[in-house]
């Protein structure tokens, strides 16, 4: 098991940070010492968030702080990191990405 760095983040076109505008939420996890970056984009927090309980990522605690961070238009990233399976990383559908891409 990998222990990853978290980051949720809410995207809205032309800087908007109401709620009612968000595009799309990017969830993405880099593992631990930032050698790799994985990632995926949802349509809304409620699709995030069900599949964040669904495949058991991140406790309640953690997952109430990205919540919050979001309903206020930020960014959040997990303050320490998470453990996750090989088949969390299937079950959450997550593609490689570049680092830069979604470090916050």
């Amino acid at each position: 098991m990998k222990r990853y760095s978290v980051y949720v983040t809410p995207v809205c076109d032309g800087g908007s940070r109401l709620m009612v505008d968000v595009d799309l939420v990017r969830f993405a996890v880099v593992v631990d010492g930032g050698t790799a970056a994985f990632g995926c984009s949802f349509d809304s927090w409620a699709k995030l968030r069900m599949e964040l309980l669904r495949a058991n990522v991140l406790s309640p605690a953690y997952l109430s702080q990205a919540e919050d961070k979001f309903y206020r238009g930020e960014s959040w990233r997990s303050p320490d990191t998470v453990p996750m399976t090989d088949e969390q990383m299937k079950e959450m559908k997550l593609k490689r990405q570049p680092e830069k891409a979604i470090s916050a």
